[in-house]
């Protein structure tokens, strides 16, 4: 078989090649092979058959800890790391295996659905640094990539003349039964090494587009809404017990309001570009979530006014503050709802909840001053009252 003359690297010696035997471009269906290559700085790389990762036909390629890699089959799924999904039609084949330096995944799928295999294609990429996963188990956990990319192969260009494994250089000095323990390079023609994604000219692939500004988006939403809701809002509202300025509370209370709208946005793009909006829990409860807390100025105004005329907390004071307090325990949940969605690593899990934990008693302590000043307000002013002479 000659080699298969379509490849692409969508980064730095990340690099994919396919080969479509002439009789299955013929028939329509039957064998497709491809081949997944990387250096081993990388945990974990992914191909995927489809233009998003739900609904796609995944395969995860990442080092098994004893010089070999192992492929991981897995359907896509929405917002969710994928999971494997065993498949008898799918091989890891000869040539497959770490060698100088790079992790080496020659493929045959004999299924592979939703494929012209005379025109064009749409597929996915992704890839995770790190540390090596160091597994055999193809259920191996997963995090979440650093970068991504989709694109269209034509792989009408990667017509291979027979249908055997066209990335096997050296078949005769080969020992791999095509477990994933080959000892070849799994080198093939084609390879784009400067990482730019251009393939070195060869047009079968078009239509690239870098997902990494979409993950640019979704960390800046939700580092801003995390800054917002577990540290702003909170501190926010321990500055009245703590200085009784409204002017000082209600200044930093806008800054947060007008930075939660910004996250808001940032949140309503990304869920639009994914055809999600209002498509789960975490987008849901947001949407509203903004929505209520937009009539909390109103019920600091009314309050506000009031109070001059009365020097009183009235109904809307105590509406003002407990109606924030509850819509803040709401946004911290909410805020976990979003990296359960985006699956983010422990460690920041962690320093959300400590953070989340620290702001939180930082303001119930500065209630419990305030209602210590506010008892000890009142008690002196009974006390000049009684002393006061009666006219």
């Amino acid at each position: 078989a000659s080699a298969a003359p379509a490849s692409f690297c969508p980064n730095d010696g990340v690099c994919f090649e396919w080969g479509v035997p002439e009789a299955s471009a013929k028939a329509g269906s039957g064998d497709i092979f491809f081949q997944l290559k990387a250096p081993t700085s990388w945990q974990w790389i992914g191909l995927g058959i489809g233009s998003q990762m739900v609904g796609s036909q995944m395969f995860i390629m990442y080092q098994d800890g004893k010089g070999n890699v192992t492929l991981s089959t897995r359907p896509g799924a929405n917002h969710v790391m994928p999971t494997y999904k065993a498949r008898s039609d799918v091989e890891l084949l000869a040539g497959s295996g770490v060698v100088d330096g790079n992790m080496v995944a020659n493929v045959r799928c004999g299924n592979c659905t939703n494929l012209d295999l005379t025109g064009k294609a749409s597929w996915i990429s992704a890839w995770k640094s790190g540390d090596s996963l160091d597994s055999t188990n193809p259920a191996a956990a997963i995090t979440q990539h650093d970068g991504m990319t989709q694109f269209q192969v034509n792989l009408a260009q990667a017509s291979i003349s027979s249908d055997a494994n066209p990335f096997d250089g050296s078949k005769s000095d080969s020992s791999n039964d095509g477990d994933g323990s080959g000892s070849n390079s799994g080198d093939s023609s084609g390879d784009d090494s400067d990482g730019d994604g251009d393939s070195d000219g060869d047009s079968a692939v078009s239509g690239v587009t870098d997902g990494s500004s979409d993950q640019t988006l979704v960390s800046a939403h939700g580092i801003l809404m995390s800054v917002i809701f577990v540290i702003m809002y909170p501190l926010g509202s321990s500055l009245m017990p703590l200085l009784g300025k409204w002017y000082i509370h209600a200044s930093w209370q806008t800054i947060a309001f007008l930075g939660m709208w910004a996250g808001l946005g940032l949140g309503v793009t990304i869920a639009k570009r994914e055809n999600e909006f209002f498509g789960q829990a975490h987008s849901r409860l947001g949407v509203i979530l903004v929505a209520l807390i937009s009539l909390q100025p109103i019920f600091g105004l009314i309050h506000h006014v009031n109070y001059l005329k009365t020097q009183r907390r009235g109904i809307f004071g105590h509406l003002h503050c407990w109606y924030g307090r509850a819509l803040m325990i709401i946004g911290i949940v909410n805020g976990g709802l979003g990296m359960q969605l985006g699956n983010v690593a422990t460690r920041y899990i962690i320093a959300y909840s400590v953070v989340a934990g620290v702001t939180t008693l930082f303001y119930l302590a500065s209630i419990a001053l305030g209602w210590s000043r506010t008892g000890r307000n009142r008690r002196q002013s009974k006390q000049v009252e009684s002393m006061a002479p009666s006219s």
